[in-house]
């Protein structure tokens, strides 16, 4: 069989960071190729099923195989050999123990049958297969450095010989199933462009596959196939009442609304996993679908991660993963691939991908219920006010936190989350304008402000939020997650907002600005409160301009006039000053960010801080957007690249941006463009929440839920006889805090530091 041409495909899109064809869809690929190709590193770019998978492609119904229900992922070929009785991988003895080494007997190969109905399966469509076929010199490079390490098996018998028989061998195989109609492409390496076969006339060879008959077969081995990948039928059905240790074989645990501990290995590692929920108006814990996987020992305690399993998705935990690493600190028994999780549609299934083995058990012990005399006396309070609005009793550790922290934002905030009064408005502009004339981290510039580039000291941990877009609940859920509010509160913190906190997107909402004002009020309030801890970065919108419109809006116009009518000229003068006063990048030795996009000409630390003489410059960052065809003027990976040089960054650091959202439901989005470490935050999603913050030494994007706090704290605006009533319960009694790591602290409170707080109004 003449070896088919190959030409590289035009029309590609990015999964990832990753170059695929336009009409290829996720949830098709397949990476296969020889040891050393860079399948696993592929597969962990893409986020898919890294387990590798042997795949006996000379059984019958080896496209049926359980193991291709799950894609993304990566397979190792069994191959049948001229020669050889059995399908043997081409690193098996029987394979590298024949002399010469053996060829692909292509005939053996089983083929699936074609699809004659349109309701049957077509198993040539069903599956992309990318074959990664590097040269063979660079592969022998590779693994006879891996061989040093001794870190593959398959490594122990090598030779330049041996590697392009290796190659060759699925180089047949990727030419055999393109011309039998299956869709395959081949390239030389992770970064490089697929390829795909064309016939010797420049045409792109391709099966046209017959359509077979309508069975009732047909059908149910297609419903099978789509119950395989949700998790349904496989492995042991399991109604989780005590520990179990996973064996080889997948385990499926009813949905029963009980959170499970996961350890893994022999007690090397906790992990609990959580029904995911969210708060309503009236403080009730909603269940949103989804799971999330913490540390317990962490969770409570300081700023960390977490993983979120949704439905009809699936995580692999292991210490391969760099941000999995970060979050839970696995220790050295944790295997690279420890445990597979998916999300079916009525059930968790379990796989346990290692020797150290898994063990998953429910936590039955009822939540410890931490009753405040705090959050008791809250209740009575909101009981006294016509709002009607209850809080629902706090029944669980974590929710009872949130609503500790809530309270201490109200007491921030000063009052309920309503519109500061004209005069206490002006006052409260004015003082943090002159906070901002020394707000530190800023260098000065030749006319003695502080320039337009802020950078953060190490240690400072960075709490990245952008795009706000008068979503006030936003703020506050970011602000009541985590371990947030503590870092600012004891100064380990850092929370930086990438501008846009104005005018509201959503739709029938685009000329309200009373939402604008009330989320800025907060924001000034907070940088009063916390003035080397909050830091806000300038956006497009932050602006009067005649020319900030959102779909025909002139909402820098209605901004500037809403202004002006509700608090004054003076009040509007006083906000375009401290638009003037913001900088207009951040930088840390953990990140670098800016509201809108990467300077396309080359700048140094001095250039930014001396801003205020380069307009053009500023309009780059803060308007610009990525280079598209239809906008060759935007910035590139090249300028991205030039940026974190001229800033003297590591190349691995990430280059967050807001400005531009990729889509309307989502919230964040990682190595944009194709562009590593290139991320884009939008904070405004009314359904769930964007943040970026260091967990260890790495920057972890976080999402959560957008909670309806606003009358929740609205409702802790208590009247003075409930004031009282705390006095009288004061004195008798300790009030009950609770601490950053969830226990409970006693401190004593004194009659006169109620009445203090009462008559601060707070």
């Amino acid at each position: 069989m003449p070896d088919l041409p190959i030409q590289p495909v035009e029309s590609l899109q990015h999964f990832k960071g990753v170059a695929f064809p336009s009409d290829v869809r996720f949830r098709q690929i397949l990476v296969t190729g020889p040891p050393g190709a860079g399948k696993s590193t592929m597969i962990r770019r893409l986020g898919g099923w890294s387990e590798e998978g042997y795949l006996d492609i000379s059984r019958k119904y080896w496209w049926r195989s359980e193991l291709l229900s799950i894609r993304p992922r990566e397979i190792h070929l069994g191959l049948p050999m001229l020669g050889l009785a059995d399908a043997v991988s081409v690193y098996d003895a029987a394979f590298l123990d024949c002399d010469p080494l053996p060829t692909v007997d292509l005939a053996r190969i089983a083929l699936p049958p074609r699809q004659l109905f349109f309701l049957s399966v077509d198993w040539y469509r069903r599956y992309i297969f990318d074959f990664l076929l590097p040269p063979a010199e660079l592969v022998f490079q590779r693994r006879s450095e891996r061989a040093r390490h001794s870190t593959h098996p398959v490594d122990a018998r090598l030779s330049l010989q041996i590697c392009t028989a290796q190659i060759e061998a699925f180089r047949q195989v990727a030419e055999y199933l393109h011309r039998k109609g299956f869709n395959v492409y081949v390239r030389e390496a992770l970064e490089s462009a697929p390829q795909r076969f064309v016939d010797p006339s420049g045409v792109p060879a391709a099966a046209s596959p017959r359509r077979r008959r309508f069975t009732l077969a047909n059908l149910l081995a297609r419903l099978k196939a789509a119950s395989a990948r949700l998790g349904f039928g496989v492995g042991r059905h399991l109604r989780l009442r005590g520990a179990y240790r996973l064996g080889d074989s997948k385990v499926r645990v009813t949905l029963d609304g009980l959170p499970i501990e996961i350890t893994l290995g022999l007690d090397d590692k906790r992990l609990r996993l959580y029904p995911e929920t969210r708060i309503n108006h009236l403080g009730e814990a909603i269940k949103v679908g989804s799971f999330v996987l913490v540390d317990p020992a962490t969770h409570f305690r300081q700023i960390g991660g977490f993983l979120r399993l949704s439905p009809k998705n699936w995580l692999v935990l292991g210490s391969d993963d760099r941000i999995q690493q970060a979050i839970f600190d696995y220790p050295e028994p944790v295997d690279g691939h420890h445990l597979a999780l998916i999300h079916g549609r009525d059930g968790l299934v379990f796989r346990n991908l290692s020797d150290a083995g898994t063990t998953i058990a429910p936590i039955v012990e009822q939540p410890q219920v931490v009753r405040l005399k705090r959050l008791r006396r809250l209740r009575k309070r909101s009981r006294l006010l016509d709002q009607g609005i209850p809080i629902a009793p706090m029944l669980d550790k974590a929710r009872a936190l949130r609503m500790n922290r809530l309270q201490r934002l109200r007491t921030i905030f000063g009052g309920p989350i309503t519109l500061v009064p004209r005069d206490e408005a002006l006052d409260l502009i004015n003082e943090v304008n002159r906070l901002m004339h020394n707000e530190v981290y800023r260098a000065r510039d030749d006319r003695g402000l502080p320039g337009g580039l802020l950078v953060l000291p190490r240690g400072l941990i960075p709490i990245v939020i952008a795009d706000m877009h008068a979503q006030i609940d936003n703020l506050l859920t970011v602000l009541t997650q985590n371990a947030f509010l503590e870092a600012l509160e004891d100064g380990t913190g850092a929370l930086v907002i990438l501008g846009d906190a104005v005018h509201c997107e959503v739709d029938g909402q685009l000329r309200a600005m009373e939402s604008s004002m009330i989320l800025m009020d907060l924001i000034f309030r907070l940088k009063l409160r916390f003035p080397e801890q909050v830091f806000y970065v300038r956006g497009n919108h932050d602006s009067f301009s005649e020319e900030l419109a959102k779909d025909g809006v002139p909402q820098g116009l209605l901004w500037a006039r809403e202004l002006s009518e509700l608090r004054g000229a003076v009040y509007q003068r006083a906000m375009g000053d401290f638009y003037r006063l913001l900088p207009y990048v951040v930088m840390s030795p953990d990140f670098f960010a800016c509201h809108a996009a990467a300077p396309k000409s080359k700048v140094s630390k001095r250039i930014l801080v001396q801003l205020y003489q380069r307009p053009e410059l500023i309009l780059e960052l803060i308007n610009n957007r990525l280079q598209k065809a239809s906008r060759p003027q935007g910035y590139s990976r090249r300028d991205v690249k030039r940026f974190r040089k001229n800033l003297n960054l590591d190349r691995e650091t990430p280059f967050i941006v807001g400005h531009t959202p990729m889509d309307r439901e989502d919230t964040l989005w990682l190595n944009v463009d194709g562009i590593d470490n290139h991320h884009v935050l939008f904070s405004a999603n009314p359904q769930q929440v964007g943040v970026f913050t260091l967990v260890g030494e790495v920057m972890v994007p976080l999402t959560y839920p957008v909670d309806e706090l606003t009358p929740i704290l609205n409702a802790m605006a208590f009247r003075k006889a409930a004031e009282t009533t705390e006095a009288n319960e004061a004195n008798d009694a300790n009030d009950a805090k609770v601490a950053p790591d969830g226990s409970d602290q006693e401190a004593a409170v004194k009659p006169q530091a109620v009445a203090k707080r009462w008559r601060r109004g707070t």
